[in-house]
């Protein structure tokens, strides 16, 4: 199947260029003017940008936390992704008390099995270090798991890691081929908050026990021990100008990149102080002077605009009682907002929003996924993983998330459009309809554990 795409302004390489785009069978086949084509199927972009499929680097579906299950599953998760440009989705396994990490992916996988309306990609998270561990990443390292998650808090979760334990994670595991991905906030100082002086009924105190310091701290540390091991380092989820500016002064010496989500460049504390303040809670928590960070964000401190959507059910939310904050169900939504509000850090001037929704949202995740061979850009050649962005849709409320989840933008609308989703050269999404909702087409990008 042939499928030639007219008429639209193409993202290229850093530039925007009029001109036809050709899809052959799952792949891009040309681009260009007056393409000798003989296509099945034409499409009409004008009016459109053509971007590459959108890649959500950070995200929690078809999980259990603590002891509340995600709102969403692998089908709902990447139905909202790919209803917003979303080709790609990537999520995490944690490996059990009681189990392997191997383990923990094999019913990943089958949890996913023919439910995903976007193509998925696994980070893991070990939890044991014993030598079958060890040897057990090594094996699926081989089989495209590259990317691993450790986090500098959450010791009751039984996730904490110490400066040891990277240390020599970074040792044994950089050589084949790992990008370390880092959740920065250093225990010790969220150990020293004195949380009985705090009023816990109130969400705002959410912030005070996870003060900004502690991410500074820990971010600080962890690109020192990366540079010193000379391995990729990814910090998630970044919330702090000062921990920002810290891995940007970074890069020009060692192999390390950022995210932040849209919760911390559009929410402040203040959503905090709302008598239902406690939706809002997420960790890192949000934080005040937002418009600082936003320019942080237009200027290129990050890498990549990532959502952590970790979305639960509404009465999951709603059913901590009233007394201890720290009983909330911790995490917001996001996957269906995350083009929307990226879009909206450079709305003023479109063609650089279309540039830079393609570098951040596609090119930069690609790439640290290991996946640039694939995707995250429109080359011949590369999977035919394409949107058709129409920035002058009627405007409407912005949706995170499908599922009976509380919407944490809301009065947030936006006027994009989405006039066609391709994955693989398949079309999945046509004026804003998902056209076979019961025909998921997404496939996992890794091999089998």
């Amino acid at each position: 199947m042939k499928t030639l795409i007219q008429n639209g302004r193409i993202v290229l390489g850093g530039r925007l260029e009029n001109a036809d785009l050709l899809l052959e069978g799952s792949h891009i086949a040309g681009i260009g003017r007056d393409l000798a084509a003989s296509p099945d199927r034409v499409v009409e972009a004008g009016g459109c940008y053509v971007l590459p499929g959108f890649i959500d680097f950070h995200t929690h579906v078809g999980d259990r936390i603590g002891r509340f299950e995600l709102a969403d599953d692998y089908e709902s998760g990447t139905r909202v992704a790919a209803l917003n440009g979303i080709t790609t989705l990537c999520t995490f396994v944690t490996q059990g008390p009681d189990g392997t990490l191997r383990e923990a992916l094999q019913r990943a996988r089958r949890r996913a099995q023919g439910q995903c309306h976007a193509d998925v990609a696994w980070h893991l998270t070990p939890t044991t270090f014993g030598e079958a561990d060890w040897e057990d990443l090594g094996r699926l390292a081989g089989a495209g798991y590259r990317t691993l998650k450790f986090y500098t808090t959450y010791k009751g979760a039984g996730l904490f890691v110490d400066q040891a334990r990277l240390d020599e994670s970074f040792r044994r595991l950089g050589p084949l081929g790992a990008c370390f991905l880092v959740h920065c906030e250093d225990d010790d100082l969220l150990t020293a908050v004195d949380a009985e002086s705090l009023d816990l009924s109130r969400a705002s105190a959410h912030a005070r026990l996870r003060p900004g310091a502690a991410e500074v701290r820990s971010v600080e540390a962890l690109v020192a021990l990366a540079a010193r091991r000379r391995v990729p380092l990814h910090v998630v989820h970044v919330s702090t100008g000062e921990a920002a500016r810290h891995i940007q002064a970074s890069r020009g010496s060692q192999d390390v990149t950022s995210e932040t989500c849209p919760q911390y460049l559009w929410l402040d504390d203040a959503w905090l102080d709302r008598p239902d303040g406690h939706r809002w809670i997420c960790s890192p928590p949000l934080r005040g002077e937002r418009e600082a960070f936003r320019a942080l964000a237009r200027e290129g401190a990050f890498d990549m605009i990532a959502t952590d959507h970790c979305a639960f059910c509404r009465a999951d939310k709603d059913g901590w009682g009233g007394r201890d904050i720290r009983e909330v169900a911790n995490g917001l939504g996001g996957l269906g907002a995350l083009p929307h509000l990226a879009w909206k850090l450079w709305g003023d001037d479109p063609d650089r929003a279309a540039l830079e929704l393609a570098l951040r949202l596609a090119e930069h995740p690609a790439r640290r996924l290991g996946q640039g061979h694939r995707k995250g850009a429109l080359r011949p050649g590369l999977d035919a993983d394409v949107v058709l962005l129409d920035p002058h849709g009627p405007e409407r409320p912005i949706r995170s998330s499908l599922s009976d989840a509380p919407e944490p933008y809301p009065g947030f609308t936006s006027p994009l459009s989405f006039r066609a989703v391709f994955l693989r050269g398949l079309p999945i999404v046509e004026q804003d309809r998902l056209l076979d909702p019961g025909r998921p087409l997404g496939e996992p990008l890794q091999g089998p554990a």
